[in-house]
């Protein structure tokens, strides 16, 4: 489903207002959080959302995000949810997202999952990272691994357009998935073994992002926090975001070609009237 713009400005209204929700919450809790990735990119580069974005996504390092899980949904209104594989047993995702349960927007790659599919922001744990490298070459192997068997499991399309050679890597990676992890159950399990052994280090990560070892940071670059715009309100910034959105994207104040200027998320339906609920109810 192509998004027209008058579609897309409402999705992302809809997107701030659980976001200024959720900001809320930490401040309440006296938590911390960044926005990160394309949400930080757009931050500084367009003061709000990059015109073709249709997401946001935030961060918060690990002992924010699992207080945040387990004393927020109180304090959110009934209809945003938070969304994990905890509260949500189909959920197929590493980290948690806020749902509006009120809206639907169901993407292709899990249009089959029986779940909540209101419109959402991510949030995603942020973690230490082992400095050593051997370390850190096996914790990307392993969640290659992990990767593998939940879309092995959940037939979720990653969307990338791959050669021969490596739908044939794909293929093995699914092989050797199943061995190792027999249930997904057992796959997001050894996910979460992921950083429960490494207490501190110098670099954090986000594991569920999408930039794999490009979103491996030095933590200093989270020890303070900046205001930068966004929208029409004021979101929290790692200080140190030129030499973090640098490491990712490279010169980021160039836009990329016009062709790669789309959301990039595949839906199937979006519906901001009406509860995900009436469009399963069949």
């Amino acid at each position: 489903m192509e998004l027209d713009d008058l579609i897309l400005q409402k999705l992302k209204q809809v997107e701030l207002n659980i976001l200024k929700t959720f900001i809320g919450v930490c401040e309440k809790l006296d938590l911390k959080y960044y926005v990160i990735d394309g949400t930080l990119l757009g931050a500084v580069r367009h003061k709000g959302f990059i015109p073709w974005d249709d997401d946001i996504d935030v961060g918060m390092m690990r002992k924010d995000y699992e207080i945040f899980l387990e004393k927020g949904q109180a304090l959110l209104p009934d209809y945003y949810f938070i969304q994990t594989r905890n509260t949500d047993p189909n959920y197929p995702m590493f980290f948690a997202k806020i749902r509006d349960s009120r809206t639907t927007f169901v993407e292709s790659a899990v249009k089959n999952i029986k779940m909540n599919h209101g419109v959402y922001i991510d949030i995603f744990p942020l973690d230490y990272y082992p400095e050593n490298k051997i370390k850190g070459k096996w914790i990307e192997f392993k969640k290659k691994i992990l990767l593998a068997r939940k879309m092995e499991s959940y037939s979720i399309d990653n969307r990338s357009k791959v050669s021969i050679t490596k739908s044939y890597a794909k293929k093995i990676l699914c092989f050797l998935s199943k061995i190792f992890y027999p249930t997904i159950n057992s796959a997001f399990i050894s996910w979460n073994k992921l950083y429960l052994n490494i207490n501190h280090s110098n670099l954090i990560t986000n594991h569920g992002g999408a930039y794999y070892q490009k979103a491996v940071m030095p933590f200093i670059f989270f020890n303070n926090v900046v205001k930068l715009d966004f929208e029409n309100i004021q979101v929290n910034a790692p200080a140190e975001y030129d030499k973090y959105l640098t490491k990712i994207y490279g010169n980021y104040m160039k836009f990329p070609p016009i062709e790669n200027q789309i959301p990039h998320h595949n839906t199937e339906i979006i519906d901001l009237e009406k509860s995900y609920l009436e469009h399963f109810a069949n």
